[in-house]
């Protein structure tokens, strides 16, 4: 009986394909992993390019700004020293753009959902919080402007990059202008008055415009905003669960303009 057990196993030993370890699976002709290291290759040196281009904003200029909001001062590019005329300029898409920290414009009037009293929770944290309630919570005069990154991400080498956020756009100087990267748009046509564009198409051609509404609004509040060039956001009115995605679409949709404009 052992003997025609042990005849037995020597013929299925004699008939099988030993298995191979991790390196000489790798080493197999058959298979080419070369085109598919060049493109993670590839992929990876964009990403360090664009991050590398936003290093100094997001990593230098974040501690200034932080500085200043804590010390109650403005976060323009002036108050934190930046030096305007010893700055080199990009060029992005036919504007200049001076180098130091990008500004995203929000209205002042509380009947939009997104202003500076709830800017920073909705961007950083990912939850919106009426303005409202935050105008009651606050224990200080309003923010001459607010500081937001990106907090939130699946990478997590990723470089933060910081970003001023205001409210009064006739504050802002020449130079300051070359900064606004994007705005929060109102959908009233008085929001642009005296901005130094031409016309609302060379606005969202240079500037990335968002709208934030409820999912349950009436079709006739984005009337008008729908035949701007403007990217619409939705938030629930209640389920607060689903604002993170929101902030998240409205990151991705400007992380891909500046990338489009750097290329440019």
């Amino acid at each position: 009986m052992r003997t025609s057990v042990g005849n037995h196993m020597s013929l299925i030993y004699a008939n099988e394909t030993p298995l191979k370890d991790r390196e000489s699976l790798l080493e197999r002709k058959s298979r080419d992993f070369y085109g598919v290291l060049v493109a993670s290759t590839r992929r990876q040196e964009e990403r360090q390019r664009f991050e590398s281009q936003h290093r100094k904003d997001g990593l230098v200029a974040k501690s200034r700004l932080m500085g200043a909001d804590e010390r109650g001062i403005g976060c323009g590019g002036d108050e934190l020293g930046y030096d305007s005329a010893a700055k080199p300029k990009m060029h992005l898409k036919g504007r200049k753009i001076r180098e130091g920290v990008h500004i995203i414009l929000v209205p002042s009037a509380f009947q939009t959902l997104i202003t500076i009293y709830n800017v920073k929770e909705f961007l950083e944290d990912g939850i919106y919080i009426p303005t409202d309630v935050k105008v009651k919570q606050m224990k200080r005069p309003k923010p001459e402007c607010a500081t937001v990154q990106k907090k939130f991400s699946t990478d997590r080498n990723r470089v933060r990059t910081a970003y001023e956020v205001r409210d009064k756009p006739s504050a802002l100087k020449a130079d300051d202008w070359d900064r606004v990267v994007a705005v929060f748009v109102l959908g009233k046509e008085w929001q642009f008055k005296d901005w130094p564009f031409k016309d609302r198409v060379e606005i969202f051609n240079k500037i990335i415009g968002f709208f934030m509404r409820f999912e349950d609004d009436s079709v006739e509040s984005a009337k008008i905003v729908k035949q701007w060039n403007v990217k619409i956001i939705s938030i629930s009115k209640n389920k607060r669960h689903k604002d993170r995605a929101a902030a998240l679409e409205m990151w991705d949709r400007l992380e891909e303009f500046m990338r489009s404009r750097s290329h440019t």
